[in-house]
């Protein structure tokens, strides 16, 4: 495994990290055994663990990395969200999103609730989730966050756009003008917009913020484990997919196969070392439900890109991979 740093900050973290999602929700398949993932991801030489309060029920994101934390809390990276009420009711049954609650007081409240669920006394990187654009313009919220920071409950700040893909505006609004370190956003070699247009940005450009890739598999698309004809059951969040958006992928994937072909790769580590190859993205955020898939794809972080390689798929990337889409997913605004 190996590491780099977040933007200016003093936070050194894993190439690949880990999303606790998956464990804290049965979304892409239910996790018997949550305490051998959380084992392998360290034994892997990963030190980045991504979590949230909305993860799961009643704060489960964050009271099953307590044990963990007990035992590791030095080597270990921790990144929690704040915004969602997780006391509200969902807006729509199923897999909708929670309302939010902004006001500096709340945000005071959910962070000491996340470090009594934790069991720690800090948080390294504290990330707004899934922000529209009005907080990210809110100055006393901003001045509420940097209190909580020379209290030393979180170390520093970051962003994390989503759900779904886009955010363009308020990412650039977060980068331009707000003092974080890590900016989250859906990015894999297949989809690379508009985390280029982020990776662009003078802030990231000299190092001052890095990015973080969630999807960095593209719904499975590129991780070798799925096919056209695959079936999700129902509650699967991979079923949310636009039918016609997944067959555009898998077909665009066909044209990469020198990334994993005869180079000792497989397709979910190539997925990862493509990432990693831009240098403005400092981890990747892979979902894992198996041991098996945190070995992996931890191993991707060893197997990086050659110069070739990267000239060739940036030249199939702006090529569309001499594809005609079926389907253009629309990138989310709040503007």
């Amino acid at each position: 495994m190996r590491y780099r740093r977040f933007g200016s900050s003093d936070l050194e973290v894993s190439e690949v990290g880990f999303g606790v999602w998956t464990l804290a929700s049965d979304w892409w398949g239910e996790v018997d055994d949550k305490p051998a993932l959380l084992r392998a991801a360290l034994d892997a030489g990963i030190n980045f663990i991504d979590t949230a309060p909305v993860y799961g029920s009643d704060g489960i994101g964050e009271t099953l990395l307590a044990d963990v934390l007990k035992a590791s809390r030095d080597d270990i990276v921790i990144t929690t969200k704040c915004g969602y009420d997780i006391d509200a009711e969902r807006k729509f049954p199923g897999q909708s999103e929670r309302p939010h609650d902004w006001r500096p007081e709340s945000i005071r409240k959910q962070l000491d609730d996340s470090l009594r669920r934790l069991e720690t006394d800090r948080i390294e990187l504290y990330q707004l989730h899934n922000t529209r654009i009005e907080p990210i313009l809110a100055d006393d919220l901003w001045a509420e966050l940097e209190k909580l920071r020379a209290e030393g409950k979180i170390l520093e700040l970051g962003v994390a756009l989503g759900p779904a893909i886009g955010w363009v505006e308020e990412g650039l609004e977060a980068v331009r003008t707000r003092p974080i370190v890590s900016l989250q956003t859906v990015f894999n070699i297949l989809e690379q917009e508009p985390g280029l247009t982020f990776a662009n940005e003078p802030t990231v450009r000299d190092g001052r913020i890095g990015l973080i890739s969630r999807v960095p598999h593209a719904s499975d698309a590129l991780s070798g484990r799925v096919t056209p004809d695959t079936v999700f059951p129902k509650g699967d969040h991979r079923a949310h997919r636009n039918k016609d958006n997944m067959l555009d992928n898998f077909e665009k994937a066909e044209t990469l196969s020198f990334l994993w072909e005869g180079t000792g790769r497989t397709i979910g580590q190539a997925a990862v070392a493509g990432i990693l190859a831009n240098p403005a993205f400092t981890t990747v955020l892979p979902t894992c439900t198996s041991v098996e898939e945190i070995q992996e794809y931890a191993a991707g972080s060893d197997l990086p890109l050659g110069g070739e390689e990267k000239e060739r798929l940036n030249e199939l990337y702006a090529r569309n991979f001499d594809h005609e889409d079926r389907y253009v997913m629309p990138l989310k605004s709040s503007v």
